[in-house]
């Protein structure tokens, strides 16, 4: 295969890979974009889970600090 075809295959899949993607720097997003992430996880049991895991670690971590300084983490 010669340098000149591969430069043309480079080009060639850059042009691609541009029209299929675009220039993303460019996209702004909308002001309400994050209303279609809200309630996407209802219902997630997994996402129950963590959510769950987190509530009881920040609970034992406030525990730990109102215990006083010798439980602090280091």
């Amino acid at each position: 295969m010669s340098q000149d075809t591969l430069e043309t295959r480079v080009m060639r899949l850059e042009q691609q890979m541009h029209l299929l993607i675009g220039d993303r720097t460019a996209i702004e997003p909308a002001p309400d974009d994050w209303k279609q992430t809200v309630g996407m996880f209802r219902g997630d049991e997994i996402v129950r889970e963590m959510i769950e895991h987190a509530r009881r670690v920040r609970e034992e971590e406030r525990t730990r600090l109102r215990d006083g300084p010798e439980n602090r983490p280091e």
